[in-house]
């Protein structure tokens, strides 16, 4: 919550140092334009649960799970927002207590997309769906197709 002018100046300062000293970095925030601007890999979390990883252009371009989806269209980009609107994904429903974490995937309660399986099975986190951009949902493959989600 850094003034626009000191917020830039503060990530370069960053960048710089990153670069210059090779340095590794985890930067904890929820402005996905803050993170593509200073990541090379992005790690999106539900419910303290890695939903997507993967090298940040992939993430942003090509969000495979509904949360980052929702995310991305929520965030002010207008060429990505232009795409993932014609899918429309609401999130609606309550957030799940982090104390008491639904069964199946833990983002079912509020996804569009969610079926009986997403309420049973907790799905894993799977590399096979595009390479290097690792996912944790059961239709990451529909998305990518631009299938039917779940048929």
């Amino acid at each position: 919550m850094l003034d626009v002018s000191i917020r830039a100046g503060v990530l370069n300062l960053l960048l710089r140092l990153k670069g210059e000293f090779n340095l590794t970095m985890l930067f904890i925030t929820h402005d996905l334009a803050v993170a593509r601007y200073i990541s090379d890999k992005i790690c999106v979390m539900y419910l303290g649960r890695i939903v997507e990883m993967g090298p940040t252009e992939s993430v942003v371009n090509q969000p495979l799970h509904p949360y980052t989806q929702a995310l991305l269209v929520a965030a002010p980009r207008p060429d990505l927002a232009h795409k993932l609107a014609e899918r429309e994904i609401p999130i609606t429903g309550e957030i799940a207590s982090a104390s008491n974490i639904p069964p199946g995937c833990r983002f079912h309660t509020r996804c569009p997309y969610a079926t009986d399986l997403c309420k049973r099975e907790d799905p894993p986190l799977r590399g096979d769906v595009v390479p290097g951009h690792l996912v944790a949902c059961h239709y990451a493959e529909d998305f990518v197709k631009g299938k039917p989600v779940g048929k």
